[in-house]
């Protein structure tokens, strides 16, 4: 349903969530755990504006 906009930054934006997530799991932290929280907030939001722009914007 959607293209190889949404499909680039879901991997990539999907690949840096899983390294903070190790990251966390290695060495727990709760400076780190705020950090990956907040970037699980920029993530959804930078995901979900990769969904509008490859609907919006086709290439």
């Amino acid at each position: 349903m959607s293209g190889w906009l949404y499909l680039a930054a879901a991997v990539g934006l999907g690949a840096a969530f899983i390294a903070h997530a190790w990251r966390l799991y290695v060495d727990y932290s709760d400076a780190l755990a705020r950090r990956t929280f907040r970037f699980s907030i920029l993530y959804l939001f930078l995901l979900f504006a990769a969904l509008l722009t490859d609907h919006y914007v086709r290439f």
